[in-house]
């Protein structure tokens, strides 16, 4: 779910020796209507899937990789099929995390961005979150409020991720790491990992 430290818990993975694969830093892009804020512009498809070759290439195949559960698109970019349908059949871990932790999470990753900015990428959910939620979520951050507009805008993302990953057809695997550090976050997703591997 949006706000869980996907990414930043990604990297702890490839520290504790994990195969990653970070598609987002590839596309430059977060995956959602506020992902291009503060990054370089995105690649051509044909740049992306250049990227993720090298990036694969580099990897052993006998080894799991662990990839974020991204949608077919990344912004602008395409994931390519060759990517994207194995990781469509793959086991997912669901982080669970708290409400509040989320919000903290996310107010740091897009506290420092310019409000206008973050208010037009408000602006473009209108239709999927409602006119009335937008307008209340667009004052908030124009009053300096924007744990309130991620409040909002979670409830939106939450439904859509849950939609996407049930479509998936595949196994879903719960894991809350509420009040956990990162270290034993950590632990507990390779412990999980390694369970799920076991019943291949």
């Amino acid at each position: 779910m949006t706000g869980t430290g996907k990414t930043t818990m990604l990297y702890r993975l490839a520290e504790a020796g994990e195969q990653i694969l970070d598609l987002e830093h590839h596309a430059n892009h977060r995956g959602s209507s506020y992902g291009a804020l503060g990054l370089p512009p995105q690649p051509t498809d044909e740049q992306f899937g250049n990227l993720i070759a090298m990036a694969c290439a580099k990897l052993d195949p006998q080894r799991p990789v662990w990839i974020e559960a991204e949608s077919r698109r990344i912004g602008v970019c395409r994931v390519p099929d060759e990517l994207f349908v194995p990781m469509s059949r793959a086991p997912v871990i669901q982080i669970e995390l708290s409400r509040q932790e989320r919000v903290e999470n996310l107010l740091q990753d897009y506290g420092a961005q310019n409000p206008q900015a973050l208010i037009e990428a408000t602006n473009r959910l209108t239709r999927k979150i409602g006119g009335q939620n937008a307008q209340v979520a667009v004052s908030a951050i124009e009053s300096g409020d924007l744990a309130t507009a991620i409040h909002i805008v979670l409830d939106y993302y939450d439904r859509s991720y849950l939609y996407d990953l049930q479509r998936r057809n595949v196994p879903i695997h719960s894991l809350n790491l509420t009040g956990v550090s990162p270290e034993e976050a950590c632990s507990k997703l390779r412990l999980q990992s390694q369970n799920l591997l076991a019943l291949l």
